[in-house]
């Protein structure tokens, strides 16, 4: 069942699941009722071995409905305090002042609790409102018994952002269960637990609080369409979707409006993509709702194998910002993929050199020969794409494990024309290293300079830096002492980040539309570029001045934000057009033109 289901059976189970009323004035909403869970629920633990806690979801006497989450849990006699945490993720928007779930106890006298990350992945440890005891109650019961947490009482909080404050909204909440004592003696004990019915007191409906989200039904996320396209959607608590789609036409094309969707009372609909009228290749297809303080967003990425084909494959000319350099290599995917992690003979490697062992995506970085290789060719594009289900992302390097490959030194000029995926955590990039690797090949560590072309963090909202028209351009001086911090603090703060592409005219953004993103680095200054129009400059760093540079291209996840790709069915692709390098001084390294 899509996400969106699961959204509408967690509201038609609601009613009769209310066991407590709310205080006067709050409206009670049930956030999980382990009816249907996205993913398989997990619990970590503290002082314990791993296998001493398991959770599962088992229809072995719910509170209500068909089932409810199973704890088997096994605390050891002595040592230090054990314990244990089941998190549960979920999107709560505020204000919420209490929560609420059920606990079928064991009389176990351990001791129960609730954790909360916020938005700023702060993370808030309450007590309970009956009693202060242990981390928040204890299990001295046995059956069902509803347990409950003021969240605008005094609690301990850490990490994040560090203000003390609940910022909205809600992640995730973990039930926590502590080691029985006998006083000051830690005890043992093996048994289950049960929990059902986590629900929150909201000052607002459940479609605020819970954050009503529009889901595409059918087709598939990430699907091929030619032709008109039925598409189905669902959005519960909107009345109307506004679908836009940007258009071939002139330098930037224009967005349109695809159609106006009107809802039926369960927030179910359907519009007609004409996908003849829109650009062959991949297109993003944004579904937009808006009720009162409800907004929601859903980019729906597409491939069309029709349409109209436009700005689309390499240029015939050179850029202005490349006048009187040499082309050293270009590719415009066309043909096979040359990708590799071990032949020598191949274009690109499928890691960060040396080895991968700096690969930095949360879905990790997958080799081009393994079942789950995260590349395609689809007609003249490379598609990277970043799966959960396949736990696989992708990125390559010009530059390969034995330090050769395609590189060029100032005066030169990179570019990359690619269109990146808009899902929360998502982190498309185009980027530059100076060549660190002919000295790693001598067991040598040698300073690296790194200019980031494009860093582009996908999501919306507070913990997502680079939402909307927004990217970051970040110049790196590595392992060059405070020297090197000066440098780079220099040439970063020149660059006015983040850069807003319709500041510059550029009227659609890094996930609307493909865009050419480029840097020329010179002696004396190091230029960035988005559509041939200058979007930023600093002074070259010394390093950059007389280093060969290499550059990468990838789709990676995570880079320190929150990840989440379930509204997309764990999907998000990143189509690459075409890459040229142009040099000044020679003819390059392993180059040419593919």
């Amino acid at each position: 069942m899509t996400k969106a289901g699961n959204f509408v059976v967690i509201l038609t189970l609601l009613l009769p699941m209310l066991a407590v009323l709310p205080a006067w004035g709050a409206t009670s909403v049930m956030v999980e009722d382990f009816e249907e869970v996205g993913s398989e629920p997990t619990v970590w633990v503290v002082n314990i071995p791993n296998e001493n806690a398991s959770v599962q979801l088992s229809k072995d006497e719910p509170w209500r409905g068909k089932q409810c989450l199973k704890l088997h849990y096994q605390f050891l006699e002595g040592g230090n305090f054990q314990y244990l945490g089941i998190p549960i993720k979920v999107k709560v928007f505020g204000p919420v002042h209490k929560l609420r779930f059920r606990l079928k106890g064991d009389n176990s006298k351990s001791s129960y609790g609730l954790q909360i990350a916020d938005a700023a992945n702060e993370t808030h440890q309450y007590r309970s409102l009956s009693t202060g005891d242990g981390q928040g109650g204890i299990i001295d019961f046995t059956g069902w018994k509803e347990v409950a947490f003021d969240l605008d009482a005094g609690h301990e909080t850490w990490g994040g952002d560090k203000n003390g404050k609940m910022d909205y909204p809600i992640a995730s909440v973990t039930l926590t269960v502590g080691q029985p004592r006998d006083g000051e003696k830690l005890l043992g004990v093996e048994s289950d637990l049960f929990f059902d019915a986590v629900s929150v007191d909201s000052d607002k409906s459940i479609y605020e609080t819970l954050g009503s989200e529009t889901a595409v039904v059918s087709p598939g996320y990430c699907s091929d369409v030619r032709g008109d396209t039925t598409v189905t959607v669902s959005a519960p608590g909107f009345k109307k979707l506004t679908v836009k789609c940007w258009k071939q036409g002139g330098r930037f094309g224009v967005d349109s409006v695809v159609a106006e969707v009107n809802l039926d009372a369960k927030g179910s609909g359907s519009f007609v993509f004409p996908a003849e009228a829109y650009p062959h290749g991949p297109i993003t297809v944004r579904i937009s709702g808006e009720n009162g303080d409800l907004r929601d967003n859903c980019y729906l990425q597409l491939y069309n194998k029709g349409g109209v084909s436009w700005n689309e494959g390499m240029p015939k000319g050179p850029p202005a910002a490349a006048k009187g350099m040499s082309l050293v290599f270009a590719d415009d995917f066309d043909g096979p993929l040359s990708i590799s992690g071990t032949d020598p003979k191949a274009s690109y490697y499928d890691h960060k050199p040396p080895n991968g062992w700096q690969d930095f995506s949360t879905i990790r970085f997958t080799s081009f020969d393994k079942p789950n290789n995260p590349f395609s060719q689809v007609d003249s594009y490379m598609r990277i794409r970043a799966s959960e289900k396949a736990k696989s992302s992708g990125l390559i390097s010009s530059m390969k494990n034995d330090a050769t490959g395609i590189t060029a030194k100032a005066p030169c000029y990179f570019e990359c024309r690619f269109l990146g995926p808009n899902a929360i955590g998502t982190w498309p990039a185009f980027w530059l290293l100076s060549d660190y690797m002919t000295a790693h090949l001598k067991g040598e560590k040698v300073p690296c300079d790194e200019l980031d072309i494009i860093e582009a963090y996908g999501g919306e909202g507070r913990g997502h830096p680079n939402a909307f028209d927004k990217y970051m351009i970040c110049p790196h001086a590595w392992s060059q002492g405070e020297a090197g911090k000066a440098i780079e603090k220099k040439a970063f703060e020149a660059l006015g980040n983040p850069i807003r592409m319709r500041k510059f005219g550029i009227p659609s953004t890094w996930f609307e539309a493909p865009h050419t993103y480029g840097c020329k680095i010179t002696e004396t200054e190091t230029i960035y570029y988005c559509d041939d129009i200058e979007v930023g400059r600093h002074e070259t760093l010394p390093l950059s001045k007389t280093s060969r540079f290499f550059f990468l291209i990838n789709l990676a996840t995570g880079g320190g934000w929150p990840v989440d790709l379930s509204r997309y069915d764990g999907l998000a692709d990143m189509y690459v057009d075409y890459v040229r390098v142009y040099s000044g001084t020679d003819a390059g390294t392993s180059g040419g033109t593919r």
